[in-house]
């Protein structure tokens, strides 16, 4: 761990992990309730054009777009700027297969504190933006199970329709 992490762990307030577990509490509930209300076709249909338009929103606060030509590119360009803002510690996107892809984060700043909060049945909000690019940049609908939440971060499968 860097010593910039590590200085921010310290330094960060104990409360902030029970915001950031609320705040995940508040997301999974949501999620349940799209699932139950519309099914899974929900996240696709309504949840990830929303934050793809979401994502142009980054160059208004002065940073670096989030493009590519690819969804490889892309999500380079996301877990980047994950690590940047020292969110996680490492990020992986692979292929798993022809119509697979697994998001991977570990050392996520709030998942310890946000994933004991929130219980462990939802997809990690970071995940929700890895779908939403894979979506737009593959050209394919996507659909999105459970994350595979830890005490360290997650991991989430997005299969390609």
């Amino acid at each position: 761990m860097s010593l910039k992490k590590k200085m921010v762990d310290v330094m960060m307030p104990q409360e902030f992990g029970v915001i950031s577990g609320l705040f995940h509490v508040a997301i999974f509930t949501l999620q349940e309730a799209i699932v139950e209300l519309v099914g899974r076709e929900g996240f696709r249909d309504y949840i990830f054009p929303a934050i793809q338009e979401g994502i142009a929103n980054v160059e208004k606060l002065g940073l670096k777009p989030i493009r590519g030509e690819n969804v490889e590119e892309v999500l380079s360009e996301f877990i980047n700027l994950l690590k940047k803002a020292m969110l996680v510690s490492s990020a992986q996107f692979e292929r798993k297969d022809e119509d697979t892809y697994v998001f991977k984060l570990d050392g996520c700043f709030m998942a310890k504190s946000a994933h004991i909060i929130a219980a462990t049945k939802g997809i990690c909000p970071m995940g929700m933006v890895a779908a939403s690019i894979i979506q737009k940049y593959s050209g394919r609908e996507v659909t999105v199970d459970w994350s595979k939440l830890t005490k360290r971060g997650s991991e989430t499968e997005i299969k390609l329709l």
